[in-house]
């Protein structure tokens, strides 16, 4: 596959971050929006060092069975991967940006959660303006378009390159009823997945635009 021709058409190469060069990488950085089905007006932001983030999922569904991934990012697979020191200036970032509306707070400690009353879709739409500005970049091209192109709305996707971020971008809208006969053998009640549900049938008849970064 030529991907200068694939990425490098409507963007630029990039360079790396000087701030985080210094910095060694780690094995495995990963962003995460998870969910809970029960209430669609909220998302956990969360990162994690694991091999894969569904092992972190599967770890809070021992307390929370309404657990979902919604979308996640390898940011090792980046082209200069990505640094603990990094990871940790975005947790902090996600905390402290408006957008993301403030973490919700845990009522025994009144510390910050990951939890955020966000959008899932606003947020992952966030996420990836954020990756793109922040300079991460796959194959050495930018994740962020500069040059006009006329097959697809770039504002509607804030500019970014898709088809660079597919590479290490993830999202989960598993088909509808297909989810509805697994949350019922799993024991469920209708009224505890509907929200989730109802979302996802809307998702899978929606716009091309917003199932672009279906695999």
């Amino acid at each position: 596959m030529d991907y200068d021709e694939l990425y490098g058409k409507y963007t630029e190469k990039a360079s790396q971050n000087p701030h985080y060069a210094h910095y060694p990488t780690i094995p495995n950085a990963w962003i995460y929006i998870a969910i809970d089905i029960r209430d669609m007006n909220m998302c956990k932001i969360g990162l994690t060092t694991k091999e894969d983030p569904l092992k972190r999922i599967n770890e809070g569904k021992t307390y929370n069975p309404f657990l979902e991934l919604f979308a996640t990012y390898q940011l090792s697979a980046c082209t200069w991967g990505c640094s603990q020191q990094e990871l940790n200036d975005i947790e902090n970032y996600f905390h402290h940006r408006a957008t993301f509306g403030g973490a919700i707070k845990h009522v025994r400690t009144q510390r910050d959660s990951e939890w955020f009353f966000n959008d899932p879709e606003e947020a992952e739409h966030q996420i990836d303006w954020m990756l793109a500005k922040r300079g991460f970049s796959v194959r050495g091209w930018s994740l962020y378009e500069i040059y006009i192109r006329e097959d697809r709305d770039q504002e509607k996707l804030n500019y970014v390159n898709v088809d660079a971020l597919k590479e290490i971008k993830t999202i989960f809208r598993p088909e509808p009823y297909e989810y509805k006969s697994r949350a019922l053998a799993a024991g469920l009640r209708d009224y505890q997945f509907a929200d989730y549900f109802n979302f996802l049938f809307d998702f899978h008849r929606g716009d091309e635009i917003r199932k672009i970064y279906l695999k």
